[in-house]
Formats: C-alpha cells, sequence, structure tokens
C-alpha cells in the first residue's frame, strides 16, 4: 500500500511485539490461521477474476460451456471461502484467548513477585484496571491483527488482478493512495495518543472507586458521601470528555476514507469507459473485471483502516500493562540460592543503612544489632523512626542500601528467598483474612490442610473457643478482608496462621493497640505462647507489653539511640525512660510511637 518508513515505525510497537511473542506459543495454529486467511482472501476474490469471462464469453458469446463454468467456480470458491474462514475464524480466537489468559496470568504472577515498595507506589484501583479491561485489550490486538491481516490479504489479491488488467488504470485508480495512507499516518497519531490518556483517565477513576468502597465507613462516619458524589460525578466528566475526543478522532477517517474511495472510482470509471468507448482498448469485460475487483476491494480496504483504528485505540491500552511486564523486581534471587533449612542461631544487622526509592534521606542510619535465637527484641520509637521498615528488612521485603543482614552469619540475599520466608512468621497490627472459611484462612500458606494442625493452631492463639461457638466451626465463611468476624477474632486467627507455618522468627506489630481490653487479654496471651523459644521482634507501641524483652532498641530518626533491658535503660534516664514517663506519669506532652 506505499507506506513509509515513518508509517510501519507505528506497529514497531512493544505491545505488537509482546503479542508476537505470545502468539510463538501457538505457531502451528498461526500458520494454519494464515493459510486459512490466505485461502479465504484467495476465494473472495475469484468473482473479480471471473467477471470478464462472464461478460465476453457468456453475455456477449453465449457460450453455455464458460456459463456452467463461471456459475460452478463462483460456487465453489463461495464454499471454500465460508469453510475456509470458518476455520481461520475459530482458530484465531483459540489463539487470541489463549494470548489473553496467558498474558494476564503472567500480569498477575508479576505483580505477586514485585516488592512491597511498588505496591504503595501505585494505586490499587489502577493496577486492577491493567489486570482486568487493559490486559483484555493486548488480548484482543489479536482479534484485530488477524481481521487485518486477512483484509490486506483480499486487497493484495485484488491488486494483482488490478495491474492484470492494465497497469495505467491500475496507477489511476492507485493515485489516492498515498492520501489514504497519510489520512491514516496522521490519525493513528491522534488516535494513540488520546486513547492512552483516556486508558489512564479511566484508570483513576476505578482507582477513585476502589478506594471509596474501601473506606466506606470513614465517609458515612464523616457525612461525606455528597462530596465523594460529587468527586466522581468530576471525574466521570473527565473520564468522557476524554473518551469523546478519542471516539471523535477515530469518527473523522471513516468520512475522508469514503470520499477518497469514491474518487478513486469515478477516476477509474471514467478512464476505463473511455478506453473501452472511445479508443477500443479494453472489451467490456476487461472494464467490469477492473470495476468489480475495485469494488470488492473497497470494503476490505474500509475494514483494513477501521481496524487499524480499533488496534491503535488498544494499543495504548496494552502498553500499560507492559509497563507491568517490564517492572524489573527489586528482590531478585542468586542463581544457585543457599539453602535455608538449619536452625538460626543468630541475626545481625550489620552497618545497615536503608532509603526508600525517590527519597535522598535514610529512613535507616548505620544500624547495627545482633541476636541471639529464643530472644525478644523490642523496637521502640517515636513515628516514623525506622522501627517497621527495620522489620520489613528482616523477610526482605526490601534490600538494604548499603550494609547486610546476616542470618547464622550468611547474607540473606544468598539464600532461597522462599525457604528463608518459611522461618518468618509476621502478626501485623491490621490483620487481613482471605474470603473463605477459618480453617483455609489459619492453614493459608500450608500445602494441605490439615484440620488437626489447625485445631491446634488455633488453641494456641486462643481462637479454639471462639471458633467452636460459631454454627459452621471451623468451615465459617469469613467474609471479605474477615469482616463478619470482631477485630480480636481476626487478630487471633492471624496469629493462628502464624504458628501454623513453626517459624523460628516472630516479627510482631503491636497486634492489640487496636483492641478492647478483653481482645486484648486474650490476643496478648496468645502472642506470649508463640514467643517462647522463638526469635521475637516486637514493634513496640505499648511500652507496658515489652518490659521482659531480652533487649530493647531505640530508635531515633533512623538511628539506634539505646539498647539494654527494661530496668537498665530506665536507669540510664535517656530517650527510653522519657517515653515512659509519658506512658506512664500522666505527663501532658504526646509522644506517638506507632
Amino acid at each position: 500500500m506505499g507506506l513509509s518508513k515513518e508509517n510501519l515505525n507505528i506497529y514497531k510497537n512493544n505491545s505488537l511485539k509482546t503479542f508476537i511473542k505470545y502468539s510463538m506459543r501457538y505457531k502451528w495454529l498461526m500458520i494454519f490461521v494464515v493459510l486459512m486467511s490466505a485461502l479465504t482472501s484467495s476465494m473472495a476474490a475469484v468473482p473479480a477474476f471471473l467477471a470478464k469471462q462472464f461478460i465476453d464469453d457468456v453475455i456477449v458469446k453465449m457460450d453455455v460451456n464458460v456459463m456452467i463454468l463461471v456459475v460452478g467456480g463462483v460456487m465453489i470458491s463461495t464454499i471454500l471461502k465460508v469453510v475456509a474462514g470458518y476455520f481461520a475464524t475459530i482458530s484465531s480466537s483459540y489463539v487470541t484467548e489463549n494470548i489473553r489468559r496467558d498474558i494476564r496470568i503472567d500480569v498477575y504472577s508479576h505483580l505477586q513477585k514485585l516488592s512491597i515498595g511498588y505496591f504503595k507506589k501505585n494505586k490499587l484501583g489502577d493496577l486492577m484496571a491493567r489486570l482486568s479491561g487493559d490486559s483484555n485489550a493486548l488480548g484482543q490486538i489479536g482479534f484485530y491483527v488477524f481481521d487485518m491481516l486477512k483484509e490486506f490479504l483480499l486487497v493484495l489479491v485484488l491488486t494483482v488482478k488490478l495491474f492484470q488488467v492494465d497497469i495505467v488504470l491500475t496507477l489511476i485508480s492507485l493515485i489516492v493512495m498515498p492520501i489514504l495512507v497519510g489520512v491514516v499516518r496522521k490519525y493513528t497519531k491522534k488516535i494513540r495518543k488520546t486513547g492512552r490518556i483516556r486508558q489512564d483517565t479511566t484508570g483513576a477513576v476505578t482507582a477513585f472507586i476502589q478506594e471509596t468502597l474501601s473506606g466506606i465507613f470513614v465517609i458515612k462516619s464523616f457525612s461525606n458521601e455528597e462530596k465523594m458524589i460529587e468527586k466522581y460525578k468530576e471525574l466521570s466528566k473527565d473520564e468522557f470528555e476524554k473518551s469523546y475526543k478519542s471516539r471523535k478522532t477515530k469518527a473523522k477517517v471513516n468520512p475522508i476514507n469514503e470520499i477518497l474511495t469514491t474518487l478513486m472510482i469515478v477516476l477509474v470509471v471514467s478512464y476505463g469507459g473511455y478506453q473501452v468507448l472511445v479508443l477500443k482498448n479494453f472489451t467490456s469485460g476487461d472494464l467490469i473485471s477492473f470495476v468489480t475487483a475495485l469494488g470488492l476491494m473497497h470494503q476490505p480496504l474500509k475494514r483494513f483502516i477501521n481496524k487499524n483504528n480499533d488496534l491503535q485505540e488498544a494499543l495504548p491500552s496494552a502498553d500499560r500493562v507492559i509497563e507491568i511486564l517490564s517492572e524489573s523486581r527489586e528482590i531478585r534471587e542468586k542463581e544457585d540460592p543457599l539453602h535455608c533449612s538449619e536452625v538460626i542461631d543468630t541475626i545481625e544487622f550489620k552497618n545497615v543503612s536503608f532509603s526508600y526509592e525517590d527519597d535522598e534521606n535514610d529512613v535507616l542510619k548505620d544500624v547495627n544489632l545482633k541476636v541471639k535465637a529464643g530472644d525478644v527484641i523490642a523496637l521502640v520509637g517515636k513515628s516514623g523512626s525506622g522501627k517497621t521498615t527495620m522489620a520489613n528488612l528482616i523477610p526482605r521485603f526490601y534490600d538494604v542500601t548499603s550494609g547486610e543482614i546476616l542470618v547464622n552469619n550468611v547474607n540473606i540475599k544468598d539464600y532461597s528467598l522462599k525457604e528463608y520466608r518459611k522461618n518468618i512468621g509476621i502478626v501485623p497490627q491490621e490483620s487481613f483474612l482471605f474470603s473463605g472459611t477459618i480453617a483455609e484462612n489459619i492453614a493459608f500458606g500450608q500445602e494441605t490442610l490439615n484440620y488437626i494442625e489447625v485445631e491446634n493452631a488455633a488453641k494456641m492463639a486462643n481462637a479454639y473457643d471462639f471458633i467452636m461457638e460459631l454454627p459452621n466451626k471451623f468451615d465459617t465463611e469469613v467474609g471479605e478482608r474477615g469482616v463478619l468476624l470482631s477485630g480480636g477474632q481476626k487478630q487471633r486467627i492471624s496469629i493462628a496462621r502464624a504458628i501454623m507455618r513453626n517459624p523460628q522468627i516472630m516479627i510482631l506489630d503491636e497486634a492489640t493497640s487496636a483492641l478492647d481490653s478483653e481482645s486484648e487479654k486474650l490476643v496478648q496471651d496468645a502472642l506470649d505462647k508463640i514467643m517462647c523459644n522463638r526469635t521475637t521482634f516486637v514493634i513496640a507501641h505499648r511500652l507496658s507489653t515489652i518490659v521482659k524483652s531480652d533487649m530493647i532498641v531505640v530508635l531515633e530518626n533512623g538511628e539506634i539511640k539505646e539498647m539494654g533491658k527494661h530496668d537498665e535503660l530506665l536507669n540510664k534516664g535517656g530517650l527510653y525512660n522519657y517515653f515512659y514517663d509519658i506512658q506512664f506519669n500522666d505527663k501532658k506532652e504526646e509522644v506517638s510511637l506507632i
């Protein structure tokens, strides 16, 4: 079609490359689709090749035998076209649906392997939009590509027929092609640009919906429903305007295409008629054959352009998926990692500093700490002092910026990440339960659901009694995020889940701080049980819960300021003593340790 180098570069796109890479998994089916598409297109062009014989031999010469051949040829070609088209369609659909499924699985798998930091930087709603709608758009590329291939092949076959009839007439008919290609190229860029803006806006709307529905309790508590509705209306209006602009740009292509194509037909009929009627260089059959081929070319060319518009509109959505797939994993294993199955005797922070991505300031600064097996280590400090960050470095949710964390004198980066994390149990401040039964949540992460082990873990977590009072006991559904259970019940199930791992290292993020007195006592009793004979790191918000710790580490601005036992630190009269006085001696000054 005379595409320029610049125009061809439009198709050198990461999304298209990704689609091709996935399609290679089904290369034999792809070859079959191409062959069936080629046969379909060839048979669709047969009427143009038979038109000359029909006019010159059947209509003019009254040759019955030729009429039988023409009618038979049309009938056979139609049957072949329909059958080949059917197999091309179902095969391309099979390939495309599999590619779409493969892409969504790979995107989800890749998201699972990205670091915690990635999810802190990106809104959950936007990620959901990319995983669902945008992943579908990347898979949808297959439908557009296969449809465009079929239309392109038909145009190619018909172009061959045009040149067979007359070169000059063909060149006249193709005069408008460069203009048509220019229009397509111009609007292709606009369609992709407006399409990307539209998809980003849609992602923002999805993120807003997800966030506000998750926070519906807070919205209602502050009687802020109307404000949220107004904000949603504004976002929806912005989405509408971006979408309408994209559709309007796309709609301009068809009218221009219609005018140019009609102009091409007028030029051909005028010149061809002159050759037949005046110069007698053509037979009527030649002209009809040419016009038939040109007429048959009109619709596939139009469909090709429309599919190209759809493709360009889908590419921005697909690009958003590629951005996830191209996101590098911050936490990487060595090619031949060490096993981490031995007993953990020591954990050591050695000259550890850490800063979050895009933040110049260190959250932790030259931290040194050595912990023996079975010790309980309490991390104390103001909000933002680095307590949680320090705890998150232990299971390698993040990698240190400098220094190293050693387990049994081996850098934790050298261990198999999966094996290493199996040694760690975590009880967060706010427990997260998955939709499903209590038993499934307690056994989360286990290869099999062993009810005896589940019951034992529930007993250790002080959860057994309340579970047995429920109608379906361990088979009781907890609801989305555990909404059907109280805070104390969820926390005890979370503790039971950690116990099921039988970890050597426990990380406790003050699991009692948001509970009522009765639930707090039950949860604290459960925590005391699981801390026994385990190396435990406690992020302490209430100092009363850590007075018996083997070591209390006081952090300030990312640095360790004090270390020692409760009595030792009180006697020092330093920062820990200051925090203790504030909590227990009724001082008016408030310091947040959360």
